[in-house]
């Protein structure tokens, strides 16, 4: 197929991804449209994107104050204008199998399908790639335009909702490439927890006790053995950790918020 002939906006919201971008803009050389929404890059971003816009991508490139994830992942929607929607990050790059995957799904798709699901491999810092054999997580990121919805009260792990059916693409992944550190994972699992947190308590989310206590090792053991990471070797077991560590922070900031507290 012809590059950017797909009927798809690609949907991207960053600031200071200069380094990260441009994989990610190559990758998706099949979507019609690209909609990138910037939120203040400094970092030489924008002079990376404008590089692509010359060399004839079809990006829209916007500018708006960051407004929490959900709202900026709206914004992008709102302007999109193709009949299919891929949500893609900055660090993200669609392989080859999935790019293919992707051009049959939007060609062919019956009247009732709503979008699909991608697996989404991550890369663990000194392993690589996680194993082939691991269970990736599953995001919804191709959709139908029309229809489509954010949850704007979401704070994290925002996803956008579809009506009609759904399915999973099984073949190609999402590569996800962000080495950080430990120091680095350890800090935005303490942010992105207060930030569910809130957003739990606005929904009247009430802490529990075996939760509290089961619910992080359950992650854990999720990752660690259900979703094979163990394959990983001892990067998988610290991947997994981290998961934990994750769940144990938003399960007690929650039964910290209940007594009155605020979540740090």
């Amino acid at each position: 197929m012809t590059r950017f002939a797909s009927p798809v906006s690609a949907l991207i919201i960053c600031v200071n991804e200069a380094d990260m971008i441009g994989p990610c803009l190559e990758s998706i050389d099949f979507c019609a449209e690209i909609i990138i929404v910037d939120s203040g890059s400094t970092d030489g971003t924008i002079e990376c994107v404008q590089s692509f816009i010359a060399r004839g991508y079809p990006i829209r490139l916007l500018h708006n104050d960051w407004p929490g994830f959900p709202r900026q992942r709206q914004f992008a929607l709102d302007h999109a204008t193709q009949p299919w929607c891929l949500s893609i990050d900055p660090d993200e790059r669609v392989d080859d199998l999935l790019r293919q995957s992707i051009i049959t799904a939007t060609r062919t798709a019956s009247d009732s399908m709503g979008g699909w699901y991608i697996r989404r491999r991550d890369w663990l810092k000194g392993y690589g790639y996680a194993h082939r054999w691991v269970l990736h997580n599953r995001l919804l990121r191709l959709f139908r335009r029309e229809g489509a919805t954010m949850d704007l009260n979401a704070r994290v792990h925002e996803s956008f909702g579809v009506p009609g059916e759904t399915s999973t693409i099984e073949s190609g992944v999402l590569l996800h490439r962000r080495e950080i550190s430990i120091e680095e994972d350890l800090a935005r699992a303490n942010s992105y927890s207060s930030l569910k947190v809130a957003t739990l308590v606005d929904r009247g989310k009430k802490p529990g006790l075996v939760r509290l206590v089961l619910s992080p090792f359950g992650n854990f053991l999720k990752f660690y053995l259900a979703k094979r990471y163990f394959l990983c070797g001892r990067h998988g077991f610290i991947y997994s950790m981290s998961v934990m560590i994750y769940s144990y922070a938003t399960e007690a900031k929650l039964y910290e918020a209940s007594q009155g507290n605020d979540p740090a």
